[in-house]
């Protein structure tokens, strides 16, 4: 089954490896000829005509064995082109399939599993295409031709020799097919080996900090030592072939001395088409030894197609509808209704919330930690799907919009802001890749970054490192919020945007803020009261509901629940 989805992978580079293997074929065919010269050699020898064209012969030899070297080196070169070529187009459809994966997959799968997917079992793949599919068909196409030859040459004898090969064979194919399972469990070892490294790297400042190096290395040994099982146990079963097929060619050569010894008057066998047999003999294996030293890798490659194929076909679970349509009069309110949601059945986050937001307003959602800001947020954005009721974006549910519409005209500054190893020109044209530089150092401006960012010795094409850890949290923000600018997303929602900064560094965030709203339909979610005092309406959520809606001064003359949450705040609590 992973042999015909690779075919289907190779796509245009079918033709290459057709190629390829026709040239095979011409390598297996040109090999078939030097024993039968050296056959004709000792027969003009056993008649005493030496005379009789030997340059002839050692010059048709030397030809073969040129052209043998061609064919081998045109063979071997495009049966890699085309798996290089696959390996791309392969590791790029992997890529594209996982950025249309929803986070809910996402945070299912850890990300160096999914790191070993994209490249180690994409190019145990490639590894296929290069080598297995072409010694494999040679592995078929050379003992089947020298079989015919020397059938042709003394079928008693033929019988005799390729005796063992078809035992053989049952048995290889037996092993092989019992290796496959513990290839698998090999390649899962390693995605997990993969990930653990990945997180301990990741938070290798933890682990430092709390002193726990030899603990958490520790474990890594642990799961390498489980890794190393597995592979030395499937190695085991993987090396069994090349002892078999190299105990065939004993075995064929110990019946064709027993059988010229015993029998030799009824075999009518002379001394050059013995030469040719032994020759064969030592030649038929060959295809078999190599595709036995290739096993390991084949088999790497069938757990790896699994593993890949397995994610190609795991459909992203938020799409377009088919009958999806950016709107002939676009506007940008928002409007929850009903909403319901819940991340595990019968565990709602949402529940009946309702509420909107005009165009050009600004609606705040406070409330404790945990009560479903931030998921309101995402619903937004169609990182999840509503488990009940509808949101509208100028009256338009958004499951009846193209997702590329929506993202478009809704921007994102979250609290947990990502950046990209590269340099700060680089993150903020994540906002608008065809930015001019004079509009990249107008949202800086807008955003009160430039002041920072050219006060490095390579203003904007300072590197940020990974994740952006050569900037403070304050710095972040404002690369976030200058992406935002050059966004220019008429749909706003700020995620926690001034939180775990200082005073000062909140101030210049606000400021950018504000820039960044006027004229457009906010919500905001934030803690601090100085964040959402200026919002035009506030939300109050408790246990997944809305218990309270207005205005700042309304809400605070109510003595309610957000009353409450404005003290827990002025106790440093909330």
């Amino acid at each position: 089954m992973f042999v015909k989805r690779i075919f289907q992978v190779l796509a245009d580079d079918r033709r290459l490896m057709v190629w390829s293997v026709l040239f095979g074929l011409l390598f297996t065919g040109l090999g078939i000829v030097p024993p039968l010269l050296v056959r004709e050699m000792i027969r003009r020898l056993e008649r005493g005509d030496v005379e009789a064209g030997f340059a002839g012969l050692a010059l048709l030899i030397a030809g073969v064995y040129l052209l043998r070297g061609l064919t081998r080196y045109l063979y071997g070169l495009m049966s890699h082109v085309a798996a290089y070529r696959t390996l791309h187009r392969l590791m790029n459809a992997v890529y594209r399939h996982l950025q249309r994966q929803s986070p809910a997959f996402l945070n299912r799968t850890h990300t160096g599993n999914l790191t070993a997917r994209t490249v180690g079992d994409v190019e145990a793949i490639e590894d296929f295409i290069a080598h297995g599919i072409p010694e494999s068909m040679l592995a078929i196409v050379i003992p089947v031709t020298m079989s015919v030859v020397l059938l042709v040459i003394n079928w008693k004898l033929a019988l005799i020799a390729l005796l063992p090969l078809p035992i053989v064979a049952g048995l290889v194919y037996y092993v092989t097919t019992r290796t496959r399972n513990h290839w698998k469990e090999v390649r899962v070892r390693f995605a997990d080996l993969s990930a653990r490294i990945h997180d301990h790297l990741s938070g290798l400042a933890v682990i430092q900090s709390f002193r726990r190096e030899a603990e958490q290395a520790r474990l890594i040994e642990q799961q390498s030592g489980h890794y190393r099982d597995s592979i030395i146990y499937a190695n085991k079963w993987s090396l069994v072939p090349a002892g078999l097929i190299e105990a065939a060619a004993g075995g064929g050569l110990v019946l064709i001395v027993w059988a010229t010894g015993r029998l030799h008057g009824s075999l009518e066998i002379d001394i050059a088409d013995l030469v040719v047999f032994l020759m064969y003999l030592s030649q038929i294996v060959l295809p078999f030894l190599r595709l036995a030293n290739l096993n390991e890798n084949l088999q790497k490659a069938a757990a790896s197609s699994e593993r890949v194929f397995e994610l190609l076909d795991t459909e992203p679970t938020i799409v377009d509808a088919p009958t999806a349509r950016i709107p002939d009069t676009p506007r940008f309110d928002v409007e929850f209704a009903g909403v319901e949601f819940c991340y595990e059945p019968d565990l709602p986050v949402l529940r009946d919330v309702s509420f909107r937001i005009g165009e050009g307003e600004t609606v705040a959602l406070v409330g404790a930690t945990g009560v479903g800001k931030t998921t309101a947020c995402h619903l937004l954005v169609r990182f999840f799907e509503v488990t009940g009721g509808v949101i509208r974006l100028g009256g338009h549910d958004l499951r009846t919009l193209p997702l590329d519409y929506l993202r478009q005209n809704v921007g994102l500054v979250s609290q947990d802001v990502f950046l990209f190893e590269g340099t700060v020109r680089e993150n903020l044209r994540i906002g608008r890749p065809d930015a001019s530089d004079d509009e990249l150092r107008a949202a800086a401006k807008a955003a009160n970054a430039e002041e920072f960012v050219l006060s490095f010795p390579d203003g904007y094409d300072t590197l940020v490192g990974e994740r952006g850890v050569r900037l403070s949290g304050g710095q972040k923000q404002r690369i976030a919020i200058a992406r935002a600018v050059l966004k220019n997303a008429p749909v706003l929602v700020l995620d926690e945007a001034t939180s775990a900064v200082d005073a000062e560094t909140e101030n210049l965030i606000r400021r950018a803020l504000d820039r960044l709203t006027e004229g457009r339909t906010v919500l905001v979610i934030a803690h601090r009261l100085s964040t959402i005092m200026a919002a035009d309406r506030i939300i109050v959520l408790d246990e997944g509901r809305v218990i309270e809606t207005g205005t700042y001064e309304e809400l605070a003359a109510r003595n309610g629940h957000f009353t409450r949450l404005c003290r827990l705040q002025e106790n440093a609590l909330w």
